[in-house]
């Protein structure tokens, strides 16, 4: 804009623009007030956009978990003497194992508690209770494992009838095999995935209510 129109009067500057065909700087719309409301911006451009949740990113379906429901009278039943005749000596040395209070939460009677020997070393595992002739009444043995998998069991030169106790690495009891019978090369287990086993003497989890579902609360390690 030259310094003429800038010093001509009003109509004089409008008529000047006119006659010059548009061209140049036209007047600027009025700024909206105070109370006028302002459009919306688009948050689109104006937000970042938002990472996707956990829960929005999880599949709509989930594998259910495996558990073998406790059923309601026993499979297996406990026969002839126990200890079992015919029992085999010790052939030692008998490892002393580090004992550890386990908790089973769920059950009728409140919170359970086993004091169980820890069976941590492959040599420990794979002698287990073999060749006890007792067990107390709240006693057992926890066997650990390093990763979750398929475990089986069996009951060589163990002369105690014993439940099995087949426990997930959240704690969860995943199976129980009841009155495993003495003696035998015959393999126990629920099929389902596990990582802790937990045996205690026969009857002892129907008697306090234990059933497959129920948290176990485990020894730090």
């Amino acid at each position: 804009m030259s310094r003429l129109a800038a010093l001509a009067p009003a109509p004089l500057l409008l008529a000047l623009a006119a006659s010059l065909g548009g061209s140049g700087c036209n007047p600027r719309a009025p700024e909206p007030s105070v109370t006028q409301d302002a459009p919306s911006p688009d948050k689109s451009q104006t937000e970042p956009a938002k990472r996707p949740t956990a829960a929005s990113t999880s599949p709509l379906w989930q594998p259910k978990r495996c558990i073998k429901q406790t059923p309601d009278t026993p499979e297996r039943t406990v026969t002839g003497p126990v200890p079992a005749a015919g029992c085999p000596d010790d052939p030692g040395p008998v490892p002393e194992l580090v004992k550890k209070r386990i908790e089973i939460r769920g059950a009728a009677s409140g919170v359970l508690t086993v004091d169980a020997e820890i069976a941590q070393e492959d040599e420990h595992r794979q002698r287990g209770l073999m060749y006890r002739k007792a067990l107390d009444e709240n006693a057992g043995m926890l066997f650990i494992f390093e990763v979750e998998r398929e475990l089986t069991f069996w009951m060589r030169n163990t002369c105690l009838p014993l439940d099995m106790m087949f426990i997930a690495a959240d704690g969860t009891i995943v199976g129980i095999e009841e009155n495993t019978p003495t003696l035998t090369d015959e393999t126990f287990s629920p099929g389902c995935n596990a990582k802790y086993v937990l045996e205690v003497n026969a009857g002892w989890t129907r008697k306090n209510g234990v059933k497959a579902g129920m948290k176990v609360k485990l020894p730090r390690s």
